[in-house]
């Protein structure tokens, strides 16, 4: 309960500033500069996207990522309860090295029953241990507007992009409404 509530206090803090900033580059899987690009809004929370997660990490990235270049944003949806909070831990594992935040996404879409608002420091500190990051360097990262506001820039994006559930995942614009249509979808975009 107490990062729900430091997450409220920075957000009232950052304001319709934390809107404007201009996001870093968004984790992506495959080829970074293919033409053809797959953008997936996903709530870290949401059994849905851990669905597709697993898919795409085990089947449509092996298949088509040397051609594609998967661009993963982050949407989490406010019934969630942890999943704003996890995805700022991403954006902060980001920074370490994009291994580490696609693996943290890959760890709580894995292992999403077993979080809660009050223990996702604690299990977030025990994950990120072997990768030499203690949990002193995690204790301020829910006071950093900046990640905050990478954040709220995706949640911006996916507003503009009018996504309206997770996972949303488009294809030029063009949403896939399973992973088998997003594979018939990268076959034909990869076939030009």
């Amino acid at each position: 309960m107490k990062l729900l509530l430091a997450s409220l206090i920075a957000l009232a803090t950052l304001g319709a500033a934390a809107f404007s900033a201009t996001p870093a580059q968004d984790p992506v899987a495959g080829n970074p500069k293919a033409a053809v690009r797959v953008i997936i809004y996903q709530d870290l929370e949401c059994p849905d996207c851990a669905r597709w997660h697993g898919v795409l990490q085990n089947q449509t990235i092996p298949r088509f990522g040397t051609q594609v270049a998967f661009e993963f944003r982050d949407f989490p949806l406010p019934q969630h309860l942890w999943s704003f909070n996890a995805a700022v831990l991403a954006r902060f594992f980001d920074t370490k090295a994009p291994r580490i935040g696609m693996a943290w996404r890959d760890y709580c879409f894995v292992h999403q029953t077993d979080f809660t608002p009050d223990n996702l420091l604690d299990k977030a500190a025990a994950w990120a241990a072997p990768y030499g990051i203690p949990r002193a360097q995690l204790e301020p990262v829910f006071s950093r507007a900046d990640l905050f506001a990478l954040v709220q820039a995706d949640q911006q994006r996916g507003k503009r992009d009018n996504v309206q559930h997770t996972p949303t995942v488009l294809v030029d614009g063009v949403e896939a409404q399973s992973p088998e249509q997003l594979e018939q979808m990268l076959s034909r975009a990869t076939a030009k």
